[in-house]
């Protein structure tokens, strides 16, 4: 699960079409970044989930760190102002869960852990 990080005040800030064109920055770093293989859609809002099948926690921790990382640095134009964006991503296993409803809870849930926790990373569900 991906979310952009404090979304509703570049909003307000810089308008709603400006928004949209994060939103965008981010879908399509997702696509250039992520593997063919690999499953992204919109959940809702400002808010991603994707899904890396074959690939392994560690993998998938790193390679979204680095979506962190990269988003963290595309500088956005608003209301003749510049301005960055951060990501925050939680992380749950399928694997590990009966059902994908219970994995994206998971995730979900780590999401907001890592909102809670400084936000512009990767959480993964049973991190300390």
């Amino acid at each position: 699960m991906l979310d952009l990080d404090h979304f509703k005040q570049v909003n307000d800030q810089y308008g709603h079409r400006t928004g949209d064109l994060v939103i965008k920055g981010l879908a399509n770093l997702l696509r250039h970044r992520l593997r063919d293989s690999d499953v992204i859609g919109r959940y809702g809002g400002e808010e991603f989930i994707a899904a890396l099948p074959d690939c392994s926690v560690s993998d998938a921790r790193a390679v979204l760190q680095s979506v962190c990382d990269q988003f963290s640095r595309i500088v956005f134009t608003g209301a003749d102002r510049e301005f960055t964006v951060t990501l925050s991503v939680g992380m749950a296993p399928l694997s590990l869960f009966p059902t994908s409803d219970d994995a994206i809870e998971a995730a979900d849930q780590a999401l907001y852990q890592r909102k809670r926790s400084g936000r512009n990373g990767v959480t993964m569900q049973g991190d300390p």
